[in-house]
């Protein structure tokens, strides 16, 4: 899993505008798919690959 500033990183570094639009389509074309969880009555917003992605095009994160 991955959080939208780990994502929002790596996008930055591959060139896209730092803007949550340009941002958000970037993460969908790598296949990433939005999940939210509820932990202890915090909401927070993660990033999966999504089932139909055959190609991993992010390298592991370490957190």
């Amino acid at each position: 899993m991955y959080t939208y500033e780990q994502l929002r990183r790596l996008a930055v570094q591959s060139g896209i505008p730092d803007n949550k639009v340009s941002i958000g389509f970037w993460i969908r074309s790598k296949g990433l798919k939005k999940i939210k969880k509820q932990v202890d009555k915090v909401r927070k917003i993660y990033y999966i690959p999504d089932k139909d992605s055959r190609i991993q095009v992010l390298p592991p994160h370490k957190d």
